[in-house]
């Protein structure tokens, strides 16, 4: 009975369905994995359109002027204020904190006590931070002078 149904012909027939869906299931694939292809390409088209419009709209001279001002300020901070202010007399007020021994301690068994006290100093006040930012700004363009291509 079954080989009645398994003649040449319908074996061809059996055959080339397989076939051609297995190569249709391919063919089929092949155009998916194209349409995501171009899809990723318009995409990236797209983002690079749309970040080349936010770089025109950006003046970059901006933020060049605004790191010179900053540069500028900081070094009218540690170079020229602490030469210049102390001319006008103005009064700082700073926190000192000192460690003194306990009244009545003996030997200093009792440990010691930290007394805040607040001075006043005329001109200006140089502090470990303004040497600090100093020493970053001066090794930042320098950095940048050595690292900058030719």
């Amino acid at each position: 009975m079954i080989e009645a149904f398994l003649t040449p012909e319908f074996i061809s027939l059996l055959g080339g369905s397989i076939t051609g869906f297995f190569f249709r299931t391919l063919a089929e694939k092949r155009q998916d994995e194209q349409d995501r292809f171009n899809r990723m390409v318009e995409a990236i088209r797209v983002s690079d359109e749309s970040q080349n419009k936010a770089v025109e709209r950006v003046n970059l001279e901006a933020g060049k002027w605004v790191r010179r001002i900053i540069v500028l300020c900081i070094l009218f901070g540690t170079i020229l204020a602490p030469f210049i202010l102390p001319f006008f007399n103005i009064p700082t007020v700073v926190e000192v904190v000192q460690e003194k021994y306990a009244p009545l301690d003996l030997f200093g068994l009792f440990g010691t006590n930290k007394v805040m006290s607040f001075e006043t100093v005329k001109g200006f006040l140089f502090t470990q931070e303004n040497r600090q930012i100093l020493v970053t700004v001066v090794g930042f363009y320098f950095g940048s002078a050595v690292g900058k291509s030719r």
